[in-house]
């Protein structure tokens, strides 16, 4: 089913597709219209008249004022193979709590496919959350591709964490992503691996660019 809005509601399919993937007790994550990603903890999908109605509890401290009933959100499910997305709307919001509707099939967002070129590259990296932006902190940029890159550093990162990665590409170039899968390695250092976000064609150019200089002067 394509991904839009509506078709979430009175549909059983939806339900029992998110009742299946949107266990109590596991961490998504929930895209804020420019504002970043705010950590939750899934309680319990609902069925509704509307649509499923999936129940939050908030990791995040959010911003008063920052989201309305009814405000459409993404919510975000990572596996080790992907992500899952749904579009949802806002029903109610407190400090430490929200309830949304599910307005769609979930989005399957597989790990990148694309080829990956091996970088050496360093990087200044801050988490996106609830509106801030986190302190910047040196990591690698290991590989690229078009669809994303590899972290690896001291940063401990979470799976579908939102980063902004600032990154010398001559020129300088800032790519938003979206952790896909983050995992300790050897010692204190962490690995992340980061699938770049809809909506910067010119920076993802820039990446392309790159890998095709560097490729072809080997």
């Amino acid at each position: 089913m394509p991904f839009g809005e509506g078709q979430g509601h009175n549909n059983p399919s939806t339900a029992r597709t998110a009742e299946a993937l949107l266990q109590p007790g596991v961490r998504a994550s929930l895209e804020l219209p420019e504002a970043g990603t705010c950590v939750v903890e899934v309680g319990a999908v609902i069925r509704a008249v509307e649509g499923p109605v999936v129940s939050l509890r908030l990791l995040d401290e959010l911003p008063p004022g920052l989201l309305d009933a009814g405000s459409r959100l993404e919510l975000f499910l990572p596996r080790p193979d992907g992500i899952y997305h749904w579009l949802c709307a806002l029903r109610s919001q407190s400090a430490s709590q929200a309830r949304a509707v599910l307005l769609s099939e979930p989005l399957f967002v597989q790990r990148r496919m694309r080829p990956r070129w091996r970088a050496e590259l360093q990087a200044d990296v801050r988490r996106v959350r609830s509106a801030r932006r986190g302190t910047a902190h040196r990591m690698r940029v290991a590989d690229l591709s078009r669809g994303g890159l590899k972290l690896e550093g001291p940063l401990q990162l979470s799976t579908g964490d939102t980063l902004e990665v600032t990154v010398d590409l001559g020129p300088e170039v800032q790519l938003v992503g979206r952790a896909v899968m983050a995992y300790p390695t050897s010692g204190s250092s962490w690995a992340a691996h980061v699938s770049f976000v809809e909506g910067q064609g010119d920076a993802v150019d820039l990446v392309d660019s790159y890998i095709v200089r560097h490729s072809s002067a080997k």
